[in-house]
């Protein structure tokens, strides 16, 4: 038997990732635990940058004479969560670049269930070196962001 992997979107500058809710994810009662969102957030976030020059594993691999390695931190998240999930559900996550500061961009993600509304979160995530210290991003990195977010901004979806 062979396994499919589940990928994700780019339309108008809003990545878009399915995701199934797994009993691991659920809490007694069978609803998705709170602090499993951020979980899903990170999976979108993290396969919306797959195989492009903002890719993790690129920025870590930068040497020094570029400014590398580099690696992401979340340093802010914010979630309302609106409705509950339960195991068996099918979720789209979606993710769109805000904002595209020098060392950070700024994320609205929100996670929906047959187009309904179940959790939103706003984040900064940031870009360092190995010492843990800010960096400015890759012109080639910050080209990824800023492109999503012009795309964003053109399909007038910046919400």
């Amino acid at each position: 038997m062979t396994g499919t992997i589940a990928e994700g979107d780019w339309k108008d500058g809003i990545f878009h990732f399915p995701i199934r809710v797994y009993y691991e994810d659920t809490d007694v009662g069978g609803m998705v635990y709170h602090g499993r969102y951020v979980s899903f957030f990170e999976r979108v976030r993290t396969e919306s940058i797959r195989d492009t020059e903002a890719d993790v594993n690129v920025l870590f691999d930068l040497p020094e004479v570029e400014g590398g390695p580099l690696t992401y931190v979340v340093s802010s998240i914010n979630i309302k969560y609106q409705r509950q999930a339960k195991v068996g559900d099918v979720l789209i996550g979606h993710s769109m670049v805000k904002r595209v500061r020098a060392a950070a961009i700024e994320v609205k993600q929100w996670i929906t269930r047959n187009g309904e509304m179940v959790a939103e979160a706003d984040l900064v995530v940031a870009i360092i070196g190995l010492d843990g210290k800010p960096r400015r991003w890759p012109n080639s990195a910050r080209i990824c962001w800023q492109n999503w977010m012009d795309d964003a901004a053109n399909a007038g979806k910046n919400t």
